[in-house]
């Protein structure tokens, strides 16, 4: 049983702290979420902490950040996901992360570093509009947003600041 006190006067403000909405409907911690399709292992999701909440407005949040690890139809890894912060709006089906967001393509070894980024899954597109460096084998790019497939196989940045050529020591010999 919860007791709550307030001198607050205005019971809009009281009704809000007390409503049934804000408060998580499931608390989980240090979770390892397997997603599967057709028997088929596609991703793996970590966190030390998961608030799932009900509703119309369902969402997991996950406030310590998420680890996910993407694999193709042989089970082998391709990409993976990292931040400090994270949400899932389930019936939109769009996750957003946030804080110290990296993702790596196993597959070109691509790099994408940044603050925020969404991820479409009904579009199977990730996004964001906001500062995000790539670094590949061979040069390392800045932008203010960028576009990209969820396997980052096809990879768009828009507003590029930089490009940097990465030379290899051998090469200047």
């Amino acid at each position: 049983m919860a007791m709550l006190f307030s001198c607050e006067n205005e019971m809009s403000t009281i009704h809000s702290l007390t409503k049934v909405d804000s408060l998580p409907s499931e608390s989980a911690y240090n979770i390892n979420m397997h997603f599967s399709d057709s028997g088929r292992l596609k991703a793996v999701l970590k966190s030390p902490e998961l608030l799932k909440y009900s509703g119309k407005n369902a969402q997991m949040l996950f406030p310590q950040g998420i680890h996910v690890f993407f694999y193709d139809s042989l089970e082998n890894l391709t990409t993976e996901i990292q931040s400090d912060y994270a949400i899932s709006h389930q019936k939109e089906r769009m996750m957003e992360v946030h804080k110290n967001v990296i993702i790596t393509n196993h597959q070109d070894q691509t790099v994408l570093t940044t603050e925020k980024l969404f991820w479409d899954q009904n579009k199977r597109l990730i996004y964001n509009n906001v500062f995000t460096t790539i670094k590949e084998n061979d040069r390392i790019m800045h932008g203010d947003s960028m576009r990209a497939d969820e396997n980052m196989d096809h990879l768009d940045l828009f507003q590029m600041r930089a490009t940097i050529d990465i030379i290899e020591e051998d090469s200047l010999k």
